[in-house]
């Protein structure tokens, strides 16, 4: 094998080599790339996934609170101060207490209106909604009437 022949051969086996080497590097770029998006991807869908169930679990606390102050207009509990409960199963991992406060006229004497606030707690997650109500006292039909708009919190 003459001088040239021999550089000739070793620069086409090296010369393969070296494209090899460069698919393979391609390859793990592209797999690192590949697994870059896949982490970020995951971790989006984590936390869209986190903040559902945290939404799911504060309209289920108005729900209840809204419950809570609708019995309380028809009647069907009473218009008094509740400490902090649990409620009843299915919802166990929830509690909820009633605040009234009373209004007074600016010269003192009674309107006749309370002010109804429900907190509704999760036991485990930390969710707390507030409902309130200004509810007056029916004296003709024995229920609680709405005397103003709820607001929520």
């Amino acid at each position: 094998m003459t001088r040239h022949a021999t550089v000739h051969w070793w620069m086409r086996r090296h010369g393969r080599a070296r494209r090899q080497a460069a698919v393979l590097l391609e390859v793990l770029l592209a797999l690192g790339l590949f697994v870059a998006v896949a982490a970020v991807t995951t971790t989006a869908l984590n936390a869209s996934l986190e903040s559902l169930g945290r939404q799911q679990l504060a309209t289920q606390a108005l729900n209840h609170a809204a419950s809570v102050l609708a019995e309380m207009q028809i009647g069907a509990r009473p218009l008094a101060s509740m400490s902090r409960r649990p409620l009843d199963p299915p919802f166990q991992d929830w509690s909820c207490e009633v605040e009234l406060t009373p209004a007074e006229a600016s010269d003192g004497t009674s309107t006749g209106l309370v002010r109804a606030e429900v907190v509704v707690r999760h036991q485990t997650q930390p969710i707390v909604r507030r409902l309130a109500e200004v509810l007056r006292l029916d004296s003709g039909r024995g229920t609680n009437a709405v005397a103003g708009r709820a607001t929520a919190s």
